[in-house]
């Protein structure tokens, strides 16, 4: 349950962002890759088949181009952000879907570095209420379809996308994710750090509630999307597989969000003053802990959910070769999707270390290092 927030907390925070400068000038820098590996399974080399869509080069063009136009390409943002779109979807089957899903990480994205949780509380109040009143003109634009009359450079774009997407996607499919949509915009834009909620959230009611913030569910549901499969939830729930690929999207949206929490750790809670992020959250929630004991925390967090992701993803490839199952449509399907979801974790680490976006002082030696050459683009 959460918690009251106080003055104490606040030195909290101030504190753990003097140990950070003291670790940065004096300390050797944390090892990600040892922080999420295991005796077992080493994340680099679980990765290391891991390739991008071989459509991301033309897809990424086309939505720069679009962006430009259009007047949300944010720079120096914008190359990073589109680079990420042919590596958390690796799977679709033509550049035309990865360009409609392109766009949708792109209008995203746009809300996230202009009005999003690391950016929101530093607006003027001013400022802040247009935010929320842009927020919920396109919220109902994504409940109704209906753009408004005078669309805003960012309403006009998501327009596009939905007259794209509702041309080629599945229609239940189509509603849940717009409502999966909207559930992730009312959460990611607003100020999320403590002082502003006023409370101190649990480390499981960051969680829950991160992997909301993140996008990472409508970026799941756009596997399916991507190849033109939607998975049927009442023929999953009569093979008994539903609640286990339910538990295993939940993995995978959590794994994606908090391994971000580590990448991005100096750009949230260093240069942009935020304390909505796993590392900050673990220090909070553990009396008398330092930056050192918050990261081994959150790294441990990371590690356990790939440990647990790696465990279901095989149990249920192995339910889909059992008498019954094997050679059914479904269990195809289903098959395809388990990949996609592997892709969604291994992404997670790749598109990181490649980017930019991270790169720069930091007490992670992969934020630190040369970027490694860009595979299958």
């Amino acid at each position: 349950m959460a918690s009251r927030y106080t003055a104490a907390v606040e030195r909290e925070i101030a504190d753990m962002r003097a140990q950070y400068e003291t670790w940065v000038a004096n300390g050797e820098p944390w090892s990600l890759r040892e922080l999420f590996s295991t005796a077992d399974c080493d994340i680099a080399e679980y990765c290391s088949e891991f390739r991008p869509s071989e459509f991301g080069a033309q897809a990424c063009a086309e939505v720069e181009r679009y962006c430009r136009g259009q007047g949300i390409w944010l720079e120096p943002g914008g190359a990073h952000y589109n680079s990420m779109t042919p590596y958390l979807h690796p799977g679709p089957v033509s550049a035309q879907r990865l360009t409609v899903i392109g766009l949708f990480n792109a209008i995203l994205f746009w809300l996230n570095d202009t009005v999003g949780r690391e950016k929101y509380g530093h607006l003027p109040e001013s400022e802040q209420g247009r935010a929320r009143a842009e927020l919920e003109r396109l919220c109902r634009l994504l409940e109704t379809r209906e753009p408004p009359a005078d669309p805003s450079p960012v309403e006009a774009a998501t327009a596009d996308f939905l007259s794209q997407v509702g041309e080629l996607a599945d229609p239940q499919w189509l509603a849940e994710f717009l409502v999966s949509t909207v559930a992730h915009l009312r959460t990611a834009i607003r100020d999320q750090n403590a002082r502003a909620r006023g409370d101190l959230l649990t480390v499981a009611e960051y969680i829950d509630l991160r992997a909301q913030v993140s996008g990472m569910y409508p970026a799941i549901a756009l596997c399916e999307f991507g190849r033109d499969s939607y998975l049927d939830g009442d023929r999953l729930a009569g093979a008994g597989l539903l609640a286990d690929l339910r538990r295993l999207r939940v993995l995978t949206a959590e794994i994606g969000a908090l391994m971000n929490d580590m990448f991005s750790f100096e750009k949230e809670c260093i240069a942009d003053r935020s304390d909505f992020n796993l590392i900050p959250v673990c220090l909070l929630n553990t009396p008398g802990a330092t930056l050192a004991d918050a990261v081994r925390d959150a790294g441990t967090v990371v590690r356990d959910r790939i440990t647990e992701f790696r465990q279901r993803h095989d149990a249920l490839a192995d339910r889909c070769r059992e008498p019954g199952l094997a050679d059914t449509d479904l269990a195809a399907q289903l098959e395809v999707h388990l990949a996609d979801l592997a892709g969604c974790v291994q992404a997670s680490w790749v598109w990181q270390l490649v980017t930019t976006r991270y790169k720069g002082t930091s007490i992670f030696a992969e934020n630190t290092t040369p970027i490694p050459p860009e595979r299958g683009r």
